[in-house]
């Protein structure tokens, strides 16, 4: 069975993660306003992505999506690299299109292969602690949970592309 290593960071950041995710599951307007003109102001793409959903999924499936990318967002608040330079729709792109065929790749692969592929790739994420977060919110959040599973699959997939470009900046 492969295993992902986890590093002292890995583990140090879960206790900050728990206060992030404390923070986003009390959040009021006056915050997702703040938020969301800081996000607009350096990462506008983020923002649009996240926007895009509300033709997909529903008001309440939204909801979540928004606690999802405004984890993230808290998670990359403190690299200053994020309010310089912005992550374009060619670079988000580029890594949503190697995800995509890791995953198209994999599915032809028996559980074993599958689960190797998943670990390489998943091994060199320097955010493991988040990505672990995220997919538990994914996973747990009864909002998620019966979400069509084409559009839940699809918005991983863009999370993990923005972890990857906000670990990259």
């Amino acid at each position: 069975m492969n295993k992902l290593t986890f590093t002292k960071k890995d583990y140090s950041e879960t206790s900050e993660l728990a206060g992030l995710i404390r923070k986003i599951d009390t959040i009021d307007a006056e915050y997702v306003n703040r938020i969301s003109d800081e996000i607009f102001n350096h990462q506008p793409f983020y923002l649009t992505v996240l926007l895009g959903y509300r033709v997909d999924i529903s008001m309440e499936e939204l909801e979540e999506m928004m606690r999802i990318y405004l984890l993230v967002w808290e998670y990359f608040g403190s690299n200053e690299n994020l309010r310089k330079k912005k992550v374009t729709q060619t670079q988000f792109e580029k890594v949503q299109r190697r995800n995509m065929h890791m995953l198209h790749y994999s599915e032809g692969e028996s559980e074993d292969p599958r689960e190797k592929i998943y670990t390489d790739e998943l091994q060199n994420l320097k955010s493991k602690a988040l990505w672990t977060a995220v997919l538990f919110r994914y996973n747990s959040r009864s909002r998620l949970i019966n979400m069509n599973p084409e559009n839940k699959g699809l918005i991983l997939i863009d999370i993990l592309s923005f972890i990857q470009c906000f670990e990259t900046i």
